[in-house]
């Protein structure tokens, strides 16, 4: 067993009565300080309100509205979110501003509240454990860390769980360095963390495992178990279990979703390797320190660093001091946090919103190298007020500058403002519908989706549920004839807007108005459409074309393979063929969708499989056998899961294939099925 323990005794460090000074005043300014940063201009920056931010408000809502119960009538634990179980504790918490009138400030103004735990642990933890006479620099120094900045002004769950997480290590030190009894209430926080943010629960976990062993003479010195403390456990414990029981197939499924590499086919060992590249990648100091960190825009500062350059010496110098300091529980946590933050993030693809809770272990880093670099300058200079009202002035500074920089350039620094930009626009685009409608209360207005996720969650936050519009993609009336009247208003982005004019299918294109971007080009079109008059001939000529099948060629079995399939919308064909479970193909509309694999040397194979998604499927297989004038035809059905499952199909012996075609039909009364294929695999003995 690990033995790290240091002569700390029961209750070394008893409870001060300190007086009210300086520093104290000090740190109340920098909460003040952080506080105004994250609320001024709220709803202003980040200048877009995202559908993972709505829907917390939008679940609160429904929650209340049921009586505090699912579908099922239970009292709900986990969220579902994008067809997964991702959110719980942000839920819970947003039903405090249910009863008001939805607004992004009351959203985000609520989570960025809660945030504010984590400056203010951070600084007693520093002062009552860590004994630094600086501990009052924690919240000047968090209010300035560029990440920090951006995710603790949204509603994402990340910031939520981040600031429990610095709350659960410092409650732990005050169980482990003051009174036992504190130890439940660290639990406490250490299960709200758990439930607050999926990626944390393996940081909670493994955090809690690290201290249990490095402790564990003090846990257990004069034998005793804490009775309350394993009841607490247990209690906090009970409601995952019972999510888990009656939801077995959520932690596949969530990690399916997000294209884990834990999900796919790979052995064990590749799965680690993968996971310990990613891991690196989270405590690289590239992936930190420059603003070229591979992110998605919307969650950077453009041309700043995810942690403050200036700041990275005393981060360094901080490390330096806790490595020298091991024996010491306060030091050794600290690091261990650090070591263990990463984990969580590294289960996927790393991203600041999944690597967020590393800044805690960075800013107890920091904190404890700007203390010591003072303290330094303390013993070289008789009078340390002026590097110390330097280093203020210049963390105050830095942090007005970048709330101004952000709310002023901010909606200018990235210009693209779609789906795979900033998605800006459910504010404004509501308030502009909101207008419309009240001036033209018969208009049949049509959403375009494509210019961000989830856009009905972003609608209904705005304009309330149900609906009073239609979110529908203008493929609908481009690949299909559907119903069309002169009452119909379809709101496009620009890219929506120029398949529309390109299809030839529309006449009387009228042009109502135009909302603009923030850097002044047009942003959406409110249009309203005709048909042409010879648009059922167009419709079926086009449709002939698509019943057409694609061919390309792909490798494999170490040979050029010729494919012919039906067309697809979403993927290419090499990606059902790949080894990766995550990439998808998806069919533009044929059902069923017909994959034709022509081998020039014979190969051998005693089944075939595939991953498919979540409807029934009825899935025949063909096979051309080399010597044998008649294929042989195989076949097997599905009757549909709440997860994608894999369906198989074994041949009655072990055949030289020459050629193989797969059907697969999607086995509902969809008019318009679009089928899925996540993996084609060959069984081969």
């Amino acid at each position: 067993m690990i033995q790290l323990d240091s002569s700390v005794p029961r209750k070394a460090i008893a409870e001060e009565k300190r007086p009210f000074g300086w520093a104290e005043a000090l740190f109340i300014l920098g909460i003040v300080l952080y506080l105004a940063t994250r609320f001024i201009a709220l709803d202003k920056f980040p200048i877009y309100f995202f559908s993972d931010e709505a829907i917390q408000t939008e679940l609160a809502a429904k929650l209340v509205e049921n009586g505090f119960k699912d579908s099922n009538g239970h009292l709900p634990i986990y969220f579902e979110n994008g067809g997964q179980f991702n959110l719980s504790l942000s839920v819970w918490l947003q039903t405090l501003v249910t009863p008001f009138a939805r607004s992004i400030w009351l959203t985000r103004g609520l989570s960025a509240l809660l945030t504010t735990i984590f400056p203010l642990t951070l600084g007693l933890a520093l002062r009552d454990f860590l004994k630094r006479k600086y501990w009052w620099l924690a919240p000047f120094v968090v209010s300035v860390l560029p990440a920090w900045f951006l995710h603790s002004r949204t509603a994402f769950e990340t910031a939520l769980g981040t600031a429990l997480f610095c709350a659960f290590l410092y409650f732990y030190l005050r169980y482990r360095m003051q009174d036992r009894d504190y130890l439940p209430i660290a639990l406490l926080f250490g299960a709200l963390t758990f439930y607050a943010y999926a990626p944390l629960q393996l940081v909670v976990v493994l955090t809690g495992l690290v201290l249990l062993l490095t402790d564990w003479r003090y846990h257990f010195e004069g034998k005793k178990i804490p009775w309350l403390s394993v009841a607490t456990l247990i209690i906090l414990i009970l409601p995952y279990l019972l999510f888990r029981i009656r939801h077995p197939e959520s932690l596949g499924r969530h990690l399916s979703i997000l294209q884990s590499y834990w999900s796919g086919t790979a052995p064990f060992m590749t799965k680690l390797g993968e996971f310990f590249n990613r891991y690196l990648k989270g405590l690289d100091p590239r992936y930190w320190f420059t603003a070229k960190n591979g992110d998605l825009i919307r969650h950077q500062m453009k041309g700043m660093a995810h942690f403050s350059v200036l700041l990275a010496p005393f981060l360094v110098l901080g490390l330096i001091k806790t490595l020298g300091k091991l024996k010491h529980p306060a030091w050794r946590m600290v690091l261990f946090a650090l070591l263990v933050a990463p984990t969580g993030a590294a289960l996927v693809d790393p991203a600041i919103t999944r690597n967020l809770v590393t800044l805690v272990p960075f800013a107890f880093l920091t904190c404890i190298g700007l203390d010591s670099h003072l303290r330094w300058l303390g013993g070289s200079l008789r009078n340390t007020f002026f590097p110390v009202a330097i280093v203020v002035l210049a963390l105050l500074g830095s942090s007005i500058w970048m709330t101004h920089t952000a709310i002023n350039k901010g909606p200018l620094w990235y210009r693209d403002y779609g789906l795979y930009g900033m998605q800006w626009g459910g504010k404004e685009l509501s308030a502009e519908i909101k207008t419309y409608q009240a001036e033209n209360p018969d208009a049949k207005i049509i959403v375009s989706p494509t210019w961000a996720n989830n856009t009905d969650i972003i609608m209904s936050f705005f304009l309330g549920d149900p609906l009073p519009i239609e979110v529908n993609s203008i493929k609908d009336w481009t690949l299909n004839q559907k119903d069309l009247d002169k009452n119909m208003v379809f709101i496009l982005p620009p890219d929506d807007y120029e398949t529309a004019q390109s299809s030839n299918k529309f006449t009387n294109r009228e042009l109502i108005k135009t909302l603009e971007w923030p850097n002044g080009e047009t942003g959406f079109y409110f249009v309203s459409l005709e048909y042409v008059e010879n648009v059922e001939s167009v419709f079926e000529r086009e449709k002939s074309r698509r019943a057409q099948h694609e061919k390309s060629t792909i490798s494999l079995f170490d040979q050029d393979v010729e494919v012919t399939h039906s067309p697809l919308d979403i993927g290419a064909i090499s990606n059902a063929f790949d080894g990766n479970t995550n990439t998808v193909i998806r069919g533009l509309e044929a059902n069923p969708l017909q994959i034709l694999l022509e081998f020039s040397e014979p190969v051998s194979m005693s089944g075939v499989r595939l991953l498919v998604g979540l409807p029934p499927h009825i899935l025949y297989v063909e096979i051309s056998v080399e010597g044998k004038h008649r294929p042989l035809r195989f076949g097997k059905q599905s009757f549909g899961t709440e997860k994608n499952e894999w369906l198989n199909v074994n041949f009655t012996g072990d055949y030289l294939v020459t050629r193989l075609n797969l059907s697969l039909k999607e086995n509902t009364a969809n008019p318009e099925p679009h089928i899925h294929i996540w993996e084609i695999e060959f069984i081969q003995k």
